[in-house]
C-alpha cells in the first residue's frame, strides 16, 4: 500500500545499535522483522539516562491498515523519570532515524486523555489529524479498554 506516510526502506537495518544524544541515548534492544502488533518491521530501543533505561522507544517502519491506531512511533518512560522531557528528547532522537528511513512524515497516536504524550506531540512539532479516531472493536486497543485515538502528524 502506497501512502504519503511510508518510507523508503522498510525491512533494512541502518547500523543503529546505540545512538548517542545530549541528554540520552538510545540502545537498541531488538528490530523485529515483524512487529508484535502488526506486521510491520520495527526498532526497539531502551532510553538511557547517563546509562541507565528510563524507558523504550519503538518506530515501525512502513504503512498498513493499523498505522492510524498503532502509529510509527511508541514510547513510554518509567514513571519516576516523567515529567522532565524525556520522551520529547528521545522522540526527537528516533525522527532522525525516520528522516534516514526515507520518512518525510510520521503518524504518533494517542488516547485523547493522555495530555502528557498528547503534549509532547504536539512540542515535537505534531498536529491533529484525527480527534476520537475509532479503534476496530476487534482490535486488542478495544478489547483494553481504549475506544478512540486522537492521530497526530509529525513533519520532518
Amino acid at each position: 500500500m502506497v501512502s504519503l506516510y511510508d518510507c523508503m526502506m522498510h525491512e533494512k537495518l541502518l547500523h543503529k545499535e546505540y545512538i548517542k544524544g545530549p541528554i540520552l541515548d538510545l540502545k537498541l534492544k531488538v528490530f523485529c522483522v515483524r512487529d508484535a502488533i502488526d506486521s510491520l518491521p520495527s526498532y526497539h530501543f531502551d532510553i538511557l539516562l547517563a546509562g541507565i533505561p528510563i524507558g523504550m522507544i519503538a518506530l515501525r517502519l512502513g504503512y498498513d491498515d493499523m498505522t492510524m491506531i498503532h502509529g510509527h512511533i511508541g514510547y513510554s518512560i518509567k514513571k519516576e523519570y516523567q515529567g522532565h522531557g524525556y520522551s520529547y528528547y528521545a522522540l526527537d532522537m528516533i525522527k532522525n532515524l525516520a528522516k534516514e528511513h526515507g520518512y518525510s512524515r510520521l503518524i504518533v497516536t494517542a488516547e485523547p486523555t493522555n495530555l502528557r504524550s498528547i503534549k509532547v506531540v504536539l512540542k515535537s512539532g505534531g498536529r491533529l489529524l484525527f480527534e476520537q479516531h475509532d479503534v476496530p472493536q476487534s482490535h486488542t486497543y478495544y478489547v483494553l479498554g481504549i475506544k478512540v485515538l486522537n492521530v497526530y502528524e509529525i513533519l520532518l
